[in-house]
């Protein structure tokens, strides 16, 4: 199956494998911000393999697309709180939320501030695109460098028991694991 997402042509996906191997064949809820046409929601849904996974998905704008019947897409705006809060409640706690939305940096803390809460201990918040700011052809997404450092520099009070960031040319991923506690050295 062709899956219509950035996630594979730029290569991200290979990042994302890495860490999720040893869930892949667990029962897991997924939580994606933006999903612009749909791909990487049928990604997750294909690679995810137990029968109980469920797959979340939320933007402005839905696709027009059939999605796999472990799928749920609802519409959400980022700066809506308690749309996001209400969301969660229904179907988290979320073993992972991947926030692949509109990459600035108000909109990115709000859903970490107000999601954060709803990923369990040992599950993963992964922020996308978060050095988009830096690129040349991207100044309008400044900031986001910013809020990628004040949280780690937040790690042992906001319970990161771990992250992984990832930067090369094109592609900017934060993986933070949640912990029972925080960091510390």
């Amino acid at each position: 199956m062709q899956y219509d997402s950035d996630k594979l042509t730029n290569g991200l996906i290979f990042d994302y494998l890495i860490i999720f191997d040893a869930l892949k064949k667990k029962k897991i809820k997924l939580l994606e911000i933006g999903i612009f046409k749909g791909g990487s929601i049928q990604y997750w849904a294909d690679y995810f393999s137990h029968p109980e996974t469920q797959i979340v998905g939320i933007d402005l704008n839905i696709p027009d697309i059939a999605f796999p019947d472990n799928v749920i897409i609802r519409q959400c705006d980022q700066n809506d709180s308690e749309g996001l809060a209400a969301l969660a409640k229904e179907f988290g706690g979320f073993d992972i939320i991947v926030d692949d939305g509109a990459h600035f940096r108000r909109e990115t803390e709000n859903c970490f501030r107000v999601l954060w809460d709803f990923v369990p201990p040992g599950g993963y918040y992964v922020i996308e695109d978060w050095a988009a700011g830096y690129w040349q052809d991207q100044p309008s997404y400044a900031g986001m460098v910013e809020l990628i450092t004040e949280l780690i520099h937040k790690t042992p009070e906001i319970k990161v028991a771990g992250f992984n960031i990832v930067l090369s040319k094109g592609k900017a991923l934060a993986f933070f694991r949640k912990g029972e506690e925080g960091w510390s050295s």
